[in-house]
């Protein structure tokens, strides 16, 4: 009997696992899809010669964001929305800060407990990062600074309550 019950605890948590596993591919399928239809439309348009890497920014609206070279060989970051409806925005890397300097910068200004990351994004058409960060009184924050200068854009809070 004892022999019974484990293998169905054993089986149950298999189950789960796999149900999980199945419902987070299905949730994400959308996005890595995406993926592979930005990175094809700014090869073909020409925008980037290569890309690197590729992440996703949701802001107002959604972002593929991709870096790679142009076609100059210079480092490049492209902006393209989701619903591919409108051209992409391309930008040189050395147009702008870097993301260590993002960060420096909303750590003099906050004074953060730590830094959870800095992602390249958009909103409108000015390019920036997102710094997210841990407050000293624990509360979840992001920070905003322009891509091209590091001009404060905005910053929130979550509340704990």
């Amino acid at each position: 009997m004892k022999k019974w019950v484990i293998i169905g605890l054993i089986l149950f948590a298999l189950i789960v696992t796999s149900a999980s596993v199945y419902a987070y591919t299905t949730v994400r399928s959308p996005i890595t899809d995406g993926y592979d239809q930005a990175e094809q439309t700014l090869l073909d348009s020409g925008d980037l010669e290569t890309v690197e890497d590729i992440s996703y920014f949701h802001g107002r609206d959604s972002y593929y964001v991709l870096r790679g070279l142009d076609a100059d060989g210079d480092q490049a970051i492209a902006w393209i929305k989701q619903d591919f409806e409108e051209s992409a925005i391309l930008r040189k890397e050395a147009e702008g800060i870097s993301a260590e300097e993002a960060e420096a910068i909303a750590v003099e200004a906050v004074n953060p407990n730590r830094i959870q990351s800095v992602k390249v994004g958009i909103e409108g058409n000015t390019p920036l990062y997102e710094i997210k960060f841990i407050s000293e009184s624990d509360q979840q924050g992001y920070y905003y600074v322009a891509f091209s200068d590091g001009t404060f854009l905005k910053r929130y809070n979550l509340r704990m309550d």
